[in-house]
């Protein structure tokens, strides 16, 4: 731990510049291992796949790398509850600086919006049970179009607070409306003044509720290399490059054990039973194995903090089994990890490099080049996410515009064959984000082909975690809207 210390005092300057793995006592070939770990483990297909990641050791950057047609270094990707670190955050902002009180009560914050009548285990609810999800309530998720404070307000609190952990995004939503009440300010511009601009987050940017308040608990966006950065300041208990950001007070209370957690079993009493699930939560934060802690996404979305191996991996992906990227880290890296530097391996250094460049998903396999000249158009079944119908018009040089009738009207988007085609398309036609939703306009990759007895095409919406897949067989239409709140799509 003398040797962890030490290096980790030494890295403060120079924070995130690039390194060879073996300077910071990591072989190149674990993190080959880890790639091919990725690789095999989630197959682009049903399992979903990875969509970049960044590793940090002793402040340096030792291997960073996006799956084409992805870019995660260098474009923004949802980061679902991932949020709800960076809302902790800001409160962590605000308590430091005297202006907030963990436990303080949220009907007397939110006096004007509370109901006429006020429960017993409601006027007991404070900062801090919203911070460790000990809210107590029974409903989950905001997502209709009015007033989300007074609706949280609404709710049956059944449980008094503090008393046991039920995970709640509503309960994030809150802490970002605190922020806002508190500071003066909105959430985003507050944490970028105070965290963002000292630690190099430039890109950040997140989806609202009606009222114009980020969703908190989810809906922010930004670059792996930039939640690597996060991952570092709490890494460096606050400080970054000699500047105090966070208190060292706060990030250990944000990323203790601050209450039992368990997906389905509250009932683990001892550290390193079970799953990361069930290691504890903290202020918005995960407690896993081996001595870690994380900020966690659905679909995959990381930042994992090994505070004993002085080391940050952050991840974007889109996973189903997303548990099974943390088991990853635990068996390809942790293992071979050493304090002390290693000798250098160029031939294993080039190959990581040259690996890295090529990282990629494949485009859709066919079986030959067709030429086809007639398009052919499907009415769709009525589905979850209100897709109408969908048509595919073959154009000049291979591949074809896909048509796709969308809540928001008729979408166009170009597909390669053989290759991935850039374009756009419209969802859902809300300006706030119920949890799922996929509002605005996202950036399309997506790539077509013949395959014997039929035709596919798979679009990835390469800022989310979510693809649209279809294969036409036999004259009939099936695939699926991949995402949160997804669907299957059968033509009728």
């Amino acid at each position: 731990m003398v040797m962890v210390s030490a290096l980790c005092a030494a890295s403060a300057f120079a924070l995130m510049e690039p390194a060879t793995p073996e300077s910071q006592g990591v072989p190149s070939e674990a993190i080959l291992k880890f790639i091919d770990g990725c690789e095999k483990t989630f197959d682009a297909g049903d399992l979903g796949a990875m969509h970049g990641f960044v590793i940090v050791r002793h402040g340096k950057v030792i291997a960073e790398g996006s799956w084409k047609p992805f870019d995660t270094l260098n474009e923004t990707h949802m980061l679902y509850s991932h949020s709800k670190s960076f809302t902790s955050s800001a409160i962590g902002l605000l308590a430091d600086r005297g202006k907030i009180d963990l436990d303080e009560r949220i009907v007397d914050i939110f006096s004007n919006e509370v109901p006429a009548k006020v429960s017993e285990n409601l006027a007991q609810l404070r900062v801090r049970d919203l911070l460790t999800m000990n809210v107590g309530k029974k409903d989950h998720l905001l997502r209709d179009g009015g007033d989300w404070v007074k609706e949280f307000l609404s709710k049956d609190f059944f449980r008094k607070p503090g008393t046991g952990f039920k995970y709640d995004s509503d309960a994030t939503y809150m802490l970002a409306a605190i922020v806002e009440k508190k500071s003066g300010m909105k959430m985003m511009d507050y944490l970028q003044k105070n965290m963002f601009d000292q630690i190099g987050i430039t890109k950040a940017w997140t989806t609202c509720s009606p009222q114009g308040i980020p969703c908190g608990g989810w809906g922010m966006n930004m670059t792996t290399r930039e939640l690597a950065r996060f991952g570092q300041l709490y890494l460096n208990r606050g400080d970054w490059d000699g500047k105090r950001v966070l208190s060292s007070d706060w990030v250990s209370l944000a990323t203790t054990r601050q209450t039992w957690s368990g997906w389905q079993n509250v009932g683990v009493k001892a550290l390193g039973e079970g799953t990361d699930w069930e290691q504890g939560y903290g202020f918005q934060f995960w407690r896993c194995r081996h001595g870690a802690y994380r900020a966690d996404g659905a679909g995959g979305q990381y930042t994992v903090v090994i505070p004993e191996k002085d080391m940050v991996v952050s991840a974007h992906a889109g996973l189903g089994d997303f548990p099974k990227e943390l088991d990853l880290i635990w068996d390809n890296l942790l293992p071979v990890l050493k304090d002390a530097p290693l000798a250098e391996n160029p031939s294993a250094q080039k190959k990581l490099a040259d690996r890295l460049a090529k990282l990629a998903i494949k485009p859709v396999e066919f079986a030959r080049a067709r030429k086809w000249t007639t398009p052919f158009e499907f009415s769709l079944r009525e589905n979850a996410r209100g897709f109408k119908s969908v048509r595919f018009d073959p154009k000049d040089g291979g591949g074809c515009i896909c048509t796709l009738v969308t809540r928001a009207g008729e979408q166009k988007f170009p597909a390669g064959t053989g290759e991935w085609q850039e374009g756009s398309i419209r969802i859902d036609t809300e300006n706030y984000e119920g949890l799922g939703a996929y509002i605005g306009e996202h950036t399309t990759m997506a790539s077509c082909g013949f395959v014997t007895g039929g035709f596919h095409l798979k679009a990835y919406l390469t800022g989310t975690t979510g693809y649209l897949e279809f294969i036409v067989k036999d004259g009939k239409l099936t695939g699926q809207f991949y995402a949160m709140g997804g669907c299957r799509l059968e033509s009728k």
